[in-house]
């Protein structure tokens, strides 16, 4: 109820795959509870390179960081070294769209913002800053998450409509920001006579200080005024997440988010990124479109009827989100985390990697051959492990966005706490913790009747009501709860949950004393929105009446979630001390109540908790949710145990996972926690999620597609070498020129490890001659990470149209050929008419000149006269000769141009017959 599977940390990681780890069998023995481990020490590491020599060295046993470049490299070549690679995390750029209260703020402007989605260049941040360890993303999908695989077809096109395009987004900026009144002005943007400033905060703990100087520089490129703020996680946390928006402390964030677990259906990740104050105090202001608003709460509160209804509510939010730009997705980061190979065991998350809920649940130790005892003493009973930092965020267990809100503590709370239930870490469907459940659910528009004793906690009237005749709710799920007892020695009961209610019930509601806006999120809200009443079955059976429904009733039992990580005296503690307002559940109330934030294990709220332990204990206090349903005998055994606990550690964070925190120690940087030998489950417990079922799928050498006949795809899936046919694998065809997809479906199987896609003639008929590009996406039922590959295919025109295209091309050469021999039969008849006349014309002039050479002939020239007669005779001969050889060439040039033509004809078919 409380739990949350994602948390804002100060970078992002991916992976490519999962690799599998060697489990070795010891003897466990029998009357031991809890880990493998006896203890865990978590230190700090800033240096990742550092932590892998540290490794290697023996210092420390695990890395829950990612290492890169070089060091990666160097780890897989280590044999004192292994990696648990995975897709951990997302680069985005947080966008502030708040009017400022002074000043003019750009990013206000929404056409300002969608163009940032064109003007970084996501490619160039793979190849340029991850050097490869990453992958391009467009929306808020992960490009390797189940939601964006089964949208692969609708995201692919929004890739192409937001791929990178400098021209496009200047201009689109430009227009904009001139029907702002803002002016262009020796190549920087002016408003109102002062520059156009932007304020970025650019994280500088990893590659996102080259994005944030990347993008700032194309921003000054465009003519922002662009000023820098380098900042570590927690400077700039205050700023962008506590601070008032309006204020114009900032425009621009380089952010990052850590996904913990795969989930199978993310329903509730856009709402949480667009519209939810839980990501961030910008949305107490901005008010984002009403489209986008209603659509994303929706797909949050599973307000559809089927899975197509749902992939079109995916598909509107997915737009809408991108185009309103408040977050620009950048990269998801492929990471490889550390740990020595002497550490066995190691279950991690196909998402999350080693920052699974369950990966310090599960390793174990390689003992010497002298000690081969599960719990045997000395070296190998503690696990060393190493974060980048410590101590971010406030540790209270408050409902919500409270505490634990970064990554590196919620990494303790992983270990030290167990939610009721928790997406598998290779399918991402929910599997019980410490929940067992069983669903009964009428559908999307159906009804089961609520018992009129059911009850639910009413906030004006502080205290449990019945909901009374004709209640209804879309569905029930019953919990059956392996209860086990507190780390401090009491019994978890019912009790907790009813109180863990109320809780939940009031931080939400306006009337209440201890509301804070501040920790929702969308899975919050809509269980708060949708729960009808709660009914006891027997101590640890409840039944959920909840109007919510889902395609996959583990997610209902999800939404329905009643569980509870922290016992009701310390959470009564912590509401009272905020309702007396000496401290606060979230940092962002914290700072508007100019109080600290609540924090359970360190730090100035310790004494006031103390204070304030001291009083309830006095009076033995039972809070109103409680009252008639715990003696005061309970309560005062529950108030001596939690002193009990603060005098004996100094810290009141109480849970109840398989460790306990020992201590906390800022100022050393350390974490002590410790084997929980009365936990309900044995260290084996989760043994079967070490290794994960991911299968590889290739496409068989491509067909030559012909127009308008059948074509059939063959792709072949594997499993550790292996057939492996649990899988399902769809399709879709590119245009390489347009990037339009043009059909997409599902393989079907066809025997161990083989799937057929076939292409009927009906399609192919559609198709023009040239080369196109097939997707193929395999998603496993045992693991739900995606795997994609792509083939190209030629198609070829049918023989039908080639054998018509010859007879076209005969029929029209054999046109030009009879008109050309009529022409040259025209050139021909001249040039015989023209020699024609041309002999009659020379034999009257031989004649005259006979009759004028007898009239002359006692002159002395007469033979000189002869001469050039007989000289103009054998030219006029010679000529004759030559227009003969003409007409012979012209027949020649008539034979040799038909034979040209023919083979010409033969190169347009041969090509086509010989890839048949």
């Amino acid at each position: 109820m409380k739990n949350n599977v994602m948390f804002r940390t100060t970078v992002m990681l991916l992976a490519v795959l999962l690799l599998a780890v060697s489990f070795y069998a010891y003897p466990i023995a029998a009357q031991e509870k809890g880990p493998y481990v006896d203890e865990i020490v978590m230190v700090r590491e800033p240096d990742s390179a550092k932590a892998f020599r540290r490794i290697e060295a023996g210092e420390i046993d695990m890395y829950l960081w990612y290492i890169k470049g070089d060091t990666a490299r160097a780890a897989k070549e280590s044999p004192n070294v292994k990696l648990l690679n995975a897709y951990s995390g997302v680069n985005d750029l947080f966008v502030n769209p708040v009017q400022f209260k002074e000043g003019f703020n750009p990013f206000a402007i929404r056409e300002v913002r969608e163009a940032l989605n064109l003007l970084v260049d996501r490619d160039y941040i793979v190849t340029n800053i991850f050097k490869g360890f990453a992958l391009p993303q467009y929306t808020v999908w992960q490009p390797v998450s189940p939601d964006y695989a089964r949208e692969v077809a609708f995201i692919k096109k929004l890739e192409a409509k937001y791929r990178n395009d400098l021209g496009m987004a200047r201009e689109m900026i430009s227009q904009a920001l001139k029907n702002a009144g803002a002016e262009l002005v020796d190549g920087k943007w002016m408003y109102q006579g002062e520059p156009v400033k932007v304020i970025f905060y650019i994280r500088v703990e990893d590659e996102r200080r080259q994005i944030g100087d990347y993008i700032a520089d194309l921003l000054e490129q465009l003519g922002f005024t662009v000023q820098r703020e380098y900042a570590t996680g927690l400077k700039a946390f205050q700023v962008v997440y506590s601070g008032d928006p309006a204020a114009g402390t900032w425009n621009l964030y380089t952010e990052g988010w850590v996904f913990n677990a795969i989930t199978s259906y993310d329903d509730t990740l856009p709402s949480f990124m667009f519209t939810s104050p839980g990501s961030g105090t910008v949305f107490n202001v901005y008010q984002p479109p009403e489209e986008l608003t209603n659509v994303a709460n929706k797909l949050a509160q599973a307000e559809y009827k089927s899975l197509e209804e749902r992939s079109q509510l995916v598909q509107q939010v997915t737009e809408l989100g991108t185009k309103d730009g408040v977050r620009v997705w950048l990269v998801t980061q492929v990471t490889p985390f550390p740990y020595a190979a002497k550490v066995t065991n190691v279950a991690g998350d196909l998402i999350g990697g080693a920052w699974s809920l369950f990966t310090l649940r599960t390793p174990r130790i390689v003992q010497a051959a002298t000690a081969p005892g599960l719990f045997a003493p000395g070296p190998g009973s503690t696990l060393t492990v190493a974060q980048r930092t410590l101590f971010v965020s406030g540790w209270n267990t408050a409902p919500g966005e409270s505490g634990f809100t970064w990554l590196y503590d919620a990494l303790v709370r992983y270990a030290v706490s167990d939610p009721g239930v928790w997406p598998h870490p290779h399918t991402g469907r929910y599997i019980p913790i410490r929940a067992q459940f069983s669903v009964e659910t009428a559908g999307p528009d159906g009804t089961l009747p609520v018992p009129s004793d059911a009850i639910i906690w009413d906030v004006e009237q502080q205290q449990w009501v019945n909901v009374g005749d004709g209640a209804t709710a879309r569905s029930k799920v019953t919990f059956t709860y392996d209860f086990g007892v507190w780390h401090h020695g009491q019994p978890i009961t019912m009790a907790d949950l009813l109180f863990g209610i109320a809780t939940v019930l009031e931080v939400l509601n306006e009337k209440s004393k201890i509301y804070d806006p501040n920790v929702e999120n969308p899975g919050l809200r809509t269980f708060v929105d949708k729960l009808v009443g709660v009914k006891q079955v027997d101590d640890n059976t409840l039944e959920v009446y909840i109007n919510y429904w889902h395609p996959d009733s583990t997610f209902i039992a999800a939404q329905a979630n009643v569980w509870e990580d922290t016992p009701w005296d310390v959470q009564a503690l912590m509401n009272w001390v905020y309702e007396n307002g000496q401290a606060a559940f979230s940092e962002a109330k914290a700072q508007e109540l100019g109080v600290e934030q609540i924090d359970l294990a360190k730090g100035p709220t310790i004494p006031i908790l103390k204070k304030a332990l001291d009083q309830l204990m006095a009076m033995n206090y039972v809070p109103p949710a409680l009252d008639g349903i715990i003696t005061a005998g309970e309560a005062a055994a529950r108030w001596k145990a939690l002193r009990d606990w603060y005098d004996k550690r100094g810290h009141f964070f109480v849970s109840n996972g398989p460790y306990y925190l020992e201590k906390a120690d800022p100022a050393a940087y350390q974490i002590i926690m410790k084997a929980f030998r009365d936990y309900v489950y044995g260290p084996d417990k989760w043994n079967e999620l070490v290794t994960p079922k991911v299968p590889d799928i290739s496409p068989e050498l491509p067909p030559i597609v012909t127009v308008g006949e059948e074509a059939l795809f063959i792709v072949s899936s594997s499993l550790a070498g292996a057939p492996y046919s649990d899988v399902k694998i769809s399709y879709m065809i590119v245009d390489p020129l347009s990037g339009e997809i043009i059909t997409s479906g599902d393989a079907k199987g066809i025997g161990a490890g083989k799937f057929a896609i076939g292409l009927p003639s009906s399609f192919t008929a559609t198709l023009k001659p040239g080369t196109y590009e097939m997707v193929i996406v395999g998603v496993g039922v045992e693991a739900a990470l995606p795997r994609v590959a792509s083939t190209t295919f030629t198609v070829l025109p049918s023989v039908r149209a080639v054998e018509e295209k010859v007879t076209e091309l005969e029929k029209r050469f054999s046109e030009q050929l009879a008109g050309l021999e009529d022409r040259i039969r025209a050139v021909s008849e001249s040039l015989a008419d023209a020699i024609n006349e041309l002999g009659q014309t020379m034999g009257s002039a031989l004649d005259e000149i006979r009759a004028e050479t007898t009239q002359l002939a006692s002159k002395s020239d007469v033979n000189a006269v002869k001469s050039d007669v007989n000289t103009v005779r054998s030219t006029v001969e010679t000529l004759s000769a030559d227009v003969d050889e003409l007409r012979s060439a012209i027949s020649t040039l008539q034979t040799l141009l038909i034979i040209v033509v023919i083979l010409a004809l033969i190169g347009i078919v041969v090509p086509f017959v010989r890839k048949r």
